[in-house]
């Protein structure tokens, strides 16, 4: 279908841009027409149905353009994106443009839609936009070739036409956010409803689990205090914390998949479905047409993929794991010289030094080998091309827990169950956790804090410089905002801090009866880094696009399988204990020790099943409420049938 341009033009006395592109420099001027073309081009010949505003710096090399669309078109979009809101009856439903009138709010067009809501439809708009046949390449860039059902984004993006995308702050909201989520509301509660507004469900839910894992460590955190200043060191003691963290972090878990749910019902976006997932911006493929919804997308053979995952992905996987294990025997080598030094000097300085040293050494050495492999497993999972957002996420967290696991904990199991040295053990795991913890905070406050100042000064140099924009009837100020929010850092997402937490997580619970402080230390951790977090998000990063989401997805099966190892290494370190040993009647062989073991360990996990039985996923008030919905949303589509009817009934007399 060949494209027709829309030269309509289009009044901006109530232009309200929510997001911007910024072309990189020189750009050619036909391929930025052409690209604005389309933006404003109506949908049904390929375009984005936006309002498209360019801005171009004096010299001619700066150019951003700022989108909007009319309150016509974001009503369609609404419809077009299953965009949710709320109906007369307080429920959320999936909006509709024929039953407009019975949704909150609908009286005002105008303010009907949020700021956050608006970005979502435009941002749909966006991404949705395809090379179609007629379509052989960028106008301006002949090397650039174009093939029907490629994303129009990506290929601006890979050319290097197109440099940042990025929803606009807004800054009376944001001054109210930072208000009351900043340092001086250390003691607050978190505004999560505002989060949620401001930045979306999935980053709220991130924060809204921080807290209440932050919470839950409190009650280890206590006992690994009063094991501490106590001198209580009964053979009892181990086995007692270990028991409680195991049937605690079962509560934590079950308690946060109850609140979770309480959260996204309140929220709209319980019962989400996967099903109706617009394909990611990066997806490629032939174009076909989705068999759901029938509208034309980009196809991929599954074969493919799965020929790059056994045939990339997995060998590249398989060799970062080998030098990770090369990694840690060098580690036991230093520790091994560090050993022989101080058999031959003993005192307490030179074992705080020669000891610590090689653990110290090899913490930061993971810490980085982790940041590295991060890195490189991102670029394996775009190179498989998954077509669903969900997905793509889904198989990333899976590759990156599978070598973060290894990498953090494949040192710590190998002197628990092969060494059985538990003082060394100890060691080991409070260099990791601390170190950690500490490179984690210096790259989330410090290092952030010197890229503000960085580009405070840039902003101000910047500004010094007097640099005119040919306008076209936008205010100057924000002009100076979307020129400064491009400068700022961009927010990867919620993986890697999910990440941090779930290492945080098995650091303090799979080995918790070697080690009871380590609860303390990550609940100190934690306190901080709610409150650095927020200085991130409304001062280092540019704001994120708001992505919805009912859950925290495969983190949730990823902590639950870390706490069933937890069962599995406290229980084996419990019964390697000799202590332990001696309260066994008779002399027991090995064998029958492991018996005993696998014994108390299925005890444990019986338990925890056992309390999973008797704490519902979801309270039961909100399984009321969830029938109430859909016998309402039954009863308005039945409502909207018969009025519809009605109408038509209505017309053809009219006619007749």
């Amino acid at each position: 279908m060949e494209r027709k341009i829309n030269s309509s033009s289009i009044p901006l006395a109530n232009f309200d841009p929510q997001i911007v592109v910024k072309l990189h420099k020189n750009v050619e001027t036909e391929a930025a027409n052409w690209f604005i073309d389309i933006l404003q081009m109506d949908r049904k010949y390929g375009g984005g149905n936006l309002i498209v505003k360019a801005v171009i710096n004096e010299k001619k090399e700066k150019t951003l353009l700022y989108l909007s669309a009319t309150p016509e078109k974001l009503l369609l979009g609404a419809e077009l994106f299953d965009l949710k809101k709320k109906y007369n009856d307080g429920y959320y439903r999936d909006f509709n443009i024929d039953d407009l009138e019975n949704f909150q709010g609908a009286e005002d067009i105008s303010s009907f839609f949020s700021n956050t809501e608006k970005i979502t439809i435009i941002y749909h708009y966006l991404c949705g936009l395809r090379a179609q046949q007629s379509d052989t390449h960028i106008p301006g860039y002949p090397n650039a070739k174009l093939y029907p059902g490629k994303s129009l984004l990506r290929k601006f993006k890979s050319a290097g036409i197109i440099e940042h995308v990025y929803p606009l702050h807004d800054i009376e909201k944001l001054k109210l956010l930072k208000t009351s989520w900043d340092w001086k509301s250390f003691f607050h509660q978190i505004p999560m409803d505002d989060i949620r507004a401001y930045f979306g469900e999935k980053l709220a839910l991130y924060f809204s689990f921080l807290i209440v894992y932050t919470y839950a460590l409190i009650a280890p955190a206590i006992i690994g205090i009063i094991y501490l200043i106590t001198s209580w060191n009964n053979i009892y003691r181990e086995a007692i914390f270990a028991v409680f963290n195991l049937i605690w972090t079962t509560i934590f878990l079950e308690f946060w998949k109850r609140f979770c749910s309480e959260l996204t019902f309140k929220w709209g976006t319980l019962n989400e479905v996967v099903e109706t997932e617009e394909p990611r911006p990066s997806f490629h493929g032939v174009l076909g047409t989705n068999p759901v919804t029938g509208h034309p997308e980009p196809v991929y053979p599954k074969w493919k993929r799965q020929l790059r995952f056994y045939g990339v992905t997995v060998p590249v996987i398989l060799l970062c794991l080998l030098i990770a294990f090369e990694a840690m025997l060098l580690y036991f080598q230093m520790q091994d010289w560090a050993n022989h030094l101080y058999e031959n000097n003993p005192s307490y300085l030179n074992y705080a030094n020669m000891m610590c040293f090689p653990s110290i050494v090899y913490a930061v050495a993971v810490t980085i080998m982790n940041t590295l492999y991060n890195i490189l497993i991102k670029k394996l999972n775009d190179y498989e091309n998954h077509r669903l957002q969900s997905s793509y996420e889904n198989h990333l967290i899976v590759k990156m827990v599978s070598f973060n696991f290894v990498n953090c904990f494949m040192s710590l199991f190998y002197m628990a169950f092969y060494l059985q040295d538990v003082t060394l053990l100890r060691s080991d795991l409070v260099a990791l956790l601390i170190t950690q913890q500490v490179i984690g905070q210096l790259q989330e406050s410090a290092l952030p804090f010197l890229i503000l100042k960085f580009w405070t000064k840039k902003v101000e140099k910047d500004a010094g410089k007097g640099e005119k924009w040919e306008e076209e009837g936008l205010p100057p100020e924000l002009i100076q905002q979307a020129y400064d929010e491009a400068s700022m850092e961009k927010y990867l997402g919620t993986l890697d801090d999910y990440l941090e937490l779930f290492l945080q997580f098995g650091y303090v619970f799979l080995f918790s009866s070697v080690y009871p402080l380590a609860a303390f230390w990550a609940l100190i951790n934690n306190i901080f880094e709610l409150r650095i977090d927020s200085f991130k998000m409304c001062c280092v990063f540019r704001r994120p696009f708001p992505l919805s989401a009912s859950n925290i997805g495969a983190w949730q099966m990823m902590f639950e399988l870390m706490g069933k190892i937890a069962v599995m290494t406290n229980c084996i370190i419990i019964g390697l204990n000799p202590e332990v040993q001696k309260l066994v009647p008779g002399h027991q062989t090995p064998a029958q020790l492991v018996v005993i073991v696998v014994i108390l360990e299925h005890i444990i996990l019986a338990a925890r099943s056992f309390l999973t039985y008797l704490i519902p996923d979801l309270p039961r008030w909100i399984e009321i409420e969830v029938y109430k919905e859909r016998y309402e949303a039954k009863k308005a589509l039945e409502k909207v049938k018969i009025q519809n009817a009605m109408k038509r009934k209505q017309e053809q007399r009219t006619t007749s």
